[in-house]
């Protein structure tokens, strides 16, 4: 595995450090990646061509692309799944390496955190419980913040605590409730 070099590509940093995690979980910890995190999905989409082509240049032969499928503002459904994942391939395309993945977690990464009940549990304690569709819970970052909050009302969650979450994430159950999680373990377990 020494000769792979992973780029992954997120709309933020928490999301990178957490895909991450996940990476070196499922191949090992001395698989190399490269990182570059957006900072947000309309700066992911400008930028991705450009950026697919340098992080190839520097090396990366392997490439993970992860965009949250967000809502529609002003209906609050959500936004096409096929209509998202056929732009991404499209400004990915230049990049011929058959080693890429285009991971859409619906509406957030967050969502499969909600999928293990120890990971619910360490961040609300006895309040709150693991959800069998996280796909269906709306705003799941949020709600964990919620479910996180103590007595004086400060959260103790951030996504900042993502790299963390995914690092004690059962892989196996949230593949099982996670369409969008089982298939980036399934691309990495191929590799």
């Amino acid at each position: 595995m020494s000769n792979i070099k992973i780029a992954l590509i997120a709309e933020d940093e928490t999301d990178c450090a957490a895909i991450r995690r996940i990476v070196h979980r499922v191949l090992g910890a001395e698989v190399a990646t490269k990182k570059w995190a957006s900072n947000g999905c309309s700066t992911l989409k400008k930028k991705l061509t450009a950026k697919l082509k340098v992080l190839s240049s520097e090396g990366c032969n392997i490439f993970i692309v992860v965009h949250d499928l967000d809502r529609n503002p002003q209906n609050a459904s959500l936004n096409s799944e096929v209509a998202l994942r056929s732009r991404l391939e499209a400004l990915s395309s230049e990049i011929k390496s058959l080693n890429k993945h285009i991971c859409i977690p619906i509406e957030e990464l967050e969502a499969w955190f909600w999928s293990d009940p120890e990971v619910v549990k360490h961040i609300g304690g006895e309040k709150g419980k693991a959800h069998p569709n996280p796909h269906e819970i709306k705003s799941p970052k949020e709600k964990l913040i919620e479910l996180s909050r103590d007595g004086s009302r400060k959260p103790r969650y951030s996504t900042n605590d993502n790299d963390k979450l995914a690092t004690m994430l059962n892989l196996d159950l949230c593949s099982k409730r996670c369409s969008s999680f089982s298939e980036l373990v399934k691309f990495l377990r191929s590799l």
